[in-house]
């Protein structure tokens, strides 16, 4: 059998493309021991699968080398060396490899990867825009020993920067663990300098790379401490030090033009901390520390020398950063790829694959500013990356430290207007403590698969509606709830026919499983009761038509789930079904995320919620008595017109409809969160 990466759906051996959505097929399962389960990323020379290992349950990231490349052999051992350097580097904080092969059948070439839940450290900058300079010190103390153990291989990784950095999260969203990942473009220095990347080729990323690799010539672990040096500079004052319009001014300037000092760029800077990002990023190599470990010797003295003290233990509330990002950049191939849409949003994780190749663009179109300036180079191999550059329109430039009294176990610089707190323990009992800012409270962890909707107010309804039923527009309050990241998926619906014994949906055509390929689609052809009992076993409920607007569109009165602007990219909607009448697509497919990161709110099926049919307070409309009986039903379909799939817009259905075009989520009461300390 053979899959569609796109769309989920399995067809006979001999179909070479799918005929729904036109993509290449792959083998259902690869060397017959990782089952493919959906495509997370794709790049100049391969495919990423997230994978189950059909003996032992586990999931992998399987990185397929490009059919189109399978017959170069140039291209298959840079492949093999991109496994080969990754596998060398036995570290805990570097990304592990665990297989290697080329399948017997279809020749495929493939690598496997162990599989990350978290987001990269530029994820993490594009949607706070701040890391506290006890999270940047412990960044550090992984990646530099990772990136040592590398070298001291002979490996050079050539792409360091943020986007292949990897941060684990606990259940809080703190960072618990770092992993470097992308050792694609890596160059081990004992090989032949005659083949694959040899001297003379520029491969990287601009915004990252040392003057030595800007000019294609031979490199060592000190480059790598250079680009660490970049992303220190970024760290500590919201933009890389050179930024320009065209990806060949930035090699020049790397190359020939003094970067402006860091504390000219944030006055709050500490000098100490100045001087350590200064001295990675010197033009010539001799003047860079020599080693990655050196470097984060130097970061540490640098943070110590500013007031801070570390202790054996977790370092807590040390410094807290608030700073504006001058320059969010979303690189588009090259990066970490994501996996498991549904768990997107800015403060949920995410699980991203090991490899190096692009996180769909269409995965952070909502959370970051558009007309972006595009910027690439060629690579090696034929491979082109590609560089986009974003100018945040709220951008502003940090202010000054300036000088606070403490308590007596807090020494603070304040930031002016808000920035920079620097808190030292152990100082003298004579000091007081002043304008410290309570912590809002911790939202509580999430049960898996959903996300912790807030509690707020919203207005609710749209004026501008030609449907009387969405007027007026009204506020309305909300308690705080969790709600499904995405719709309820045949998978998970089969469980509960299996366990239950409830009968299935009518297209399972009488089987308690789905069809084949279809896992990942969201259930449909269930009614309003049917949704009712799945929601009660899986011990949640269905959301009410009130929580489901409010997830959808946030306090911003926003029309769309990603805002008031209509995007055909990111939602499953207008198809034609003259031919295919179930045009549904696996869950989180489309990237048009609501405020609170949940997907397909808008598109693919529509969603049973607990609500029956009324008129909104002070409506003019009339309601017909037979409507009373009706469920209301959100976020239209596949198959309505895309344009009217607005988070406002009111359906309704008998309880007993059943339609490929309708399906669920499910919502759960949050527990009252603590007042702030």
């Amino acid at each position: 059998m053979k899959q569609c990466p796109a769309c989920g759906q399995e067809y006979d051996d001999s179909v070479t493309f799918c005929p729904v959505d036109g993509k290449g097929l792959m083998p259902a399962i690869i060397d017959g021991k990782y089952r493919i389960e959906k495509k997370i990323g794709e790049g100049g020379m391969g495919q990423v699968y997230r994978a189950i290992h059909v003996e032992i349950g586990s999931p992998f990231a399987v990185k397929v080398l490009h059919a189109q490349f399978g017959e170069d052999e140039k291209a298959v051992e840079r492949f093999r060396r991109e496994a080969q350097a990754a596998a060398q580097i036995r570290h805990p904080n570097a990304v592990s490899v665990t297989d290697f092969g080329v399948t017997k059948d279809s020749k495929l070439v493939y690598f496997v990867m162990e599989y990350l839940e978290g987001l990269s450290l530029g994820d993490r900058l594009r949607e706070t825009g701040a890391l506290s300079p006890e999270d940047i010190y412990f960044i550090y103390s992984c990646v530099c020993p990772a990136l040592h153990a590398a070298h001291v291989k002979g490996i050079v990784h050539r792409d360091v920067k943020p986007d292949n950095i990897f941060l684990l999260l606990d259940e809080n969203k703190a960072i618990k663990d770092v992993k470097v990942l992308d050792f694609g473009i890596a160059k081990l220095k004992r090989q032949d300098k005659s083949t694959l990347t040899a001297s003379g080729t520029v491969i990287g990323t601009p915004d990252y790379m040392s003057p030595e690799q800007c000019q294609g010539i031979e490199l060592d672990a000190r480059s790598d401490i250079y680009s660490l040096g970049i992303i220190l500079y970024e760290l500590f004052t919201g933009r890389v030090p050179f930024q320009n319009d065209s990806s060949m001014a930035t090699l020049v300037a790397h190359v020939s033009q003094a970067p402006r000092p860091p504390i000219e760029v944030n006055p709050s800077v500490p000098p100490e901390i100045n001087r350590v990002i200064l001295r990675a990023i010197a033009k010539r190599p001799d003047d860079r520390p020599d080693t990655a470990l050196h470097l984060f010797a130097e970061l540490e003295q640098a943070l110590q020398s500013a007031g801070l003290t570390f202790s054996a233990g977790p370092l807590t509330s040390l410094l807290k950063t608030q700073r504006r990002i001058t320059g969010a950049r979303a690189a588009g191939e090259g990066k970490s790829s994501t996996a498991d849409l549904g768990d997107g949003s800015p403060t949920a994780n995410r699980t991203l694959a090991i490899t190096d190749v692009g996180v769909d663009r269409a995965t952070l179109e909502g959370k970051r500013p558009t007309d972006p300036s595009h910027r690439s180079a060629d690579e090696a191999g034929g491979e082109t990356r590609t560089y986009v550059t974003v100018d945040s329109p709220t951008a502003g430039h940090a202010k000054g430290w300036l000088p606070l009294v403490a308590s007596i176990a807090v020494a603070a610089l304040l930031l002016s207007g808000g920035g920079w707190y620097l808190f030292q323990r152990g100082i003298p009992a004579d000091k007081t403590i002043a304008n410290v800012e309570p912590k809002p409270p911790p939202a509580p962890p999430a049960p898996p698969g959903m996300v912790y909707i807030p509690g707020g107010i919203f207005t609710m309804g749209n004026n501008a509606s030609a449907d009387d039923f969405e007027k007026p527009e009204h506020e309305r309050k909300v308690a705080p709830f969790f709600m499904d990241k995405t719709e309820v998926t045949n998978e998970q619906y089969a469980q509960f026919v299996q366990q239950t014994g409830h009968p299935p949906p009518l297209n399972w055509k009488g089987q308690k499983t789905f069809p084949p390929g279809t896992a990942k689609l969201p259930v449909a052809e269930v009614s309003w009761d049917d949704a009712q009992a799945f929601a009660k076993w899986a011990g949640k409920r269905l959301p009410t038509e009130i929580e489901w607007e409010y997830a959808a569109r946030g306090t911003d009165r926003r029309l769309y789930p990603w805002g008031n602007e209509f995007d055909p990219s990111k939602l499953n909607a207008g198809r034609d079904i003259s031919q295919i009448k179930d045009q549904r697509r696996q869950v989180g497919s489309f990237s048009g995320e609501s405020p609170f990161g949940l997907l397909d709110m808008a598109g693919n099926v529509s969603e049973w919620t607990e609500s029956g049919y009324d008129l909104y307070p002070g409506s003019q409309a009339v309601i017909k008595p037979q409507f009373q009986p009706l469920k209301i039903v959100r976020g239209g379909c596949f198959a309505d017109d895309a344009r009217k799939t607005m988070a406002t817009r009111r359906l309704m259905n008998e309880r007993t409809f059943r339609d490929l075009s309708t399906g669920f989520r499910c919502a759960q009461d949050a527990p009252p969160t603590a007042a702030p300390q």
